[in-house]
């Protein structure tokens, strides 16, 4: 349970800035290109198998889950606040 939440907090870290880039992309330049990086994330969560292969699963699993989605939640949920404002907004006006 030791290593979960380092763990979890270091993939966290990595996936919130991934999630910003892939934000300011789908705005910038192909949105299905976007879209397509943003759902292969989920899989890097688990990087691909390595994580059960060192780590006990059972034993991490809760502490590495929880500190994942925190910090996951800390860093992108601004920005996507802000990208649905901006969508809603230029919805609004659209007459």
């Amino acid at each position: 349970m030791a290593v979960g939440i380092p763990l979890g907090i270091l993939v966290g870290l990595v996936s919130g800035a991934a999630f910003i880039v892939f934000l300011r992309t789908a705005f910038r330049e192909d949105a299905l290109k976007a879209a397509g990086s943003l759902l292969a994330m989920p899989s890097s969560w688990f990087a691909g198998g390595w994580l059960t292969q060192v780590f006990d699963l059972e034993r991490i699993l809760s502490s590495y889950v929880t500190s994942l989605a925190i910090s996951v939640v800390a860093i992108g949920g601004y920005p996507l606040f802000r990208v649905v404002v901006r969508i809603g907004n230029e919805l609004g006006r659209a007459e």
